[in-house]
């Protein structure tokens, strides 16, 4: 066979030790569809929530690491994870000495969201403590002892009109430490820019979320839904 006649030749002519035999390339890795769950009312607060480390989702981009003795693991301060159907998965590290600050809110990192048939759109998470009393120093995390609310916000500028509303779902802490999940939320961002869990269910606990790493994880998981009823 031809194939043969071309294997001896080149096997001929090699004078120095066999050749190294190239590994078979690894398949690449596929990622199963996800059905994309509805925010109806009623729905569980878990619906959505995969769990960490699961084969739905691919890694994304890191973005820097939280300055900790040699001796920790270093979180990243930015996760991101890309599932089916335009799912997003965002891990944010927020440093614990932040929540002994005067600050009146603290932001992640940008993240990009992209959404089948649509442009990628900017979107950050922003931490605000709880108000505890009209001083000055009344709405700080030091006076609000790491307690407050997570809210996701675009900051793309100009939304295009036919932007889906977006369903998300909030939950903070890591592993053992981790709450519960809230939502899901269902939020127009071309009308309002920001958007948060309902008013009796908004105030975390960030302190009782704080790991070894002395950070503790803010998460969200959105999605597109076509639905325009808010849950």
């Amino acid at each position: 066979a031809p194939t043969s006649t071309t294997a001896a030749a080149a096997g001929a002519a090699w004078a120095g030790p066999s050749p190294p035999v190239a590994a078979p390339s690894s398949p690449a890795p596929s990622f199963p569809d996800l059905e994309v769950p509805s925010a109806s009312p009623g729905a569980s607060p878990d619906a959505a929530w995969l769990r960490e480390g699961s084969a739905d989702w691919e890694e994304r981009e890191d973005i820097g690491v939280v300055e900790l003795p040699a001796e920790v693991s270093r979180p990243h301060v930015l996760e991101q994870l890309c599932g089916a159907f335009g799912r997003t998965l965002i891990h944010w590290a927020v440093d614990a000495k932040k929540l002994d600050s005067q600050d009146k809110q603290q932001v992640s990192p940008h993240f990009e969201v992209r959404f089948p048939g649509h442009e990628p759109q900017t979107f950050q998470l922003v931490i605000y403590p709880t108000v505890v009393n009209d001083g000055r120093r009344g709405a700080g995390f030091k006076k609000a002892k790491g307690r407050g609310r997570l809210v996701l916000k675009c900051q793309s500028l100009g939304l295009p009109t036919n932007f889906p509303h977006v369903s998300f779902i909030l939950a903070i802490g890591k592993g053992e430490l981790r709450q519960p999940a809230r939502g899901p939320v269902l939020h127009n961002f071309v009308e309002q820019t920001m958007g948060g869990l309902p008013k009796k269910r908004e105030e975390w606990d960030f302190k009782s979320g704080v790991d070894d790493s002395r950070t503790v994880t803010a998460s969200v998981e959105l999605w597109p839904s076509s639905s325009s009823a808010f849950a």
